[in-house]
């Protein structure tokens, strides 16, 4: 069995949970499976005291207790049981992760993509109450600190203001956080989706975005079929402000890591996509009236 630190390990007692084995362990959460009432669930344990934190850790409970009053049309799973403080019990899924990398080096297969593909899809059709997502972020205010970061050009960042000034486009549900650990598929090929510390309101094809650049990287046939998805919706241009925003958090993410041989690589990559990605915002805003 499993031994937690204190006061975690006061919280598991309290639900009456007892761990079998840790899942994934981070310096902001805990993931273990274990039991409770003799179902099998997954516990999380926040770990990170940081206000951030914290507050994405209140998000994801609030967004699992909408799911119980309007179930979205993807598996996920079910909140048992929260302190509302550092424990949250849910129940177990069958699955296994898309993958561990965030970005898989392995190429997806089609029935791996098309999963992805529709899950995304079907996630952004559902329709919560009024006013219980939030807008995630403010576009024009993120690319401001990217540019006054260098993580943007002048005319990157005028660019990407004129199509934001020309959008009409409304805002949709997106998971948010569409890494291939948090893609569960099963024997039969269905998927599910895992932890919804970022989910909200966003421009329509920011899980698009995400994984176009993810999954992507070693996956150019999702790239072709998200561009397709797009093209044929009319939404090329909220989705290339959307890659706008993925690539370059990206960048700022992989250059705030300590050197190695993995940043490096990843740099690369991220570096060669924003490249493409970069060229056609510009030609998109060219033609913008």
């Amino acid at each position: 069995m499993f031994t937690l630190p204190e006061p975690a390990a006061a919280a598991a007692r309290a639900a009456g949970v007892e761990i079998a084995e840790v899942v994934h362990r981070t310096d902001k959460t805990l993931c273990a499976a274990g039991s409770r009432d003799g179902r099998r669930v997954v516990i999380k344990l926040l770990l990170d005291p940081e206000p951030f934190w914290i507050a994405k850790w209140q998000h994801e409970i609030r967004v699992y207790r909408l799911f119980r009053h309007t179930p979205p049309p993807v598996r996920t799973p079910e909140l048992l049981f929260t302190d509302d403080e550092r424990l949250m019990v849910l129940s177990w899924l069958d699955g296994t992760p898309l993958d561990s990398e965030r970005y898989p080096q392995r190429t997806l297969t089609p029935a791996e993509i098309d999963a992805v593909l529709a899950g995304i899809a079907t996630f952004t059709h559902w329709h919560p109450p009024a006013g219980a997502l939030d807008v995630m972020f403010d576009y024009s205010d993120r690319f401001r600190r990217y540019h006054a970061a260098g993580y943007l050009s002048d005319a990157d960042a005028a660019a990407l203001e004129q199509l934001l000034n020309t959008l009409v486009a409304a805002a949709e549900p997106n998971h948010g956080d569409l890494l291939a650990s948090n893609i569960l598929m099963d024997k039969q090929g269905e998927i599910a989706l895992l932890d919804w510390e970022f989910t909200g309101l966003f421009l329509p094809g920011f899980d698009l975005a995400l994984s176009h650049t993810l999954f992507g990287a070693a996956t150019s046939e999702i790239r072709r079929r998200i561009d397709d998805t797009v093209t044929a919706a009319g939404t090329e241009r909220p989705f290339l402000i959307n890659l706008a925003a993925v690539l370059t958090r990206e960048l700022r993410i992989h250059h705030e890591l300590p050197e190695g041989p993995q940043r490096a690589a990843r740099l690369n990559t991220i570096e060669a996509a924003w490249a493409q990605a970069r060229e056609r915002i510009h030609r998109l805003a060219r033609r913008s009236p």
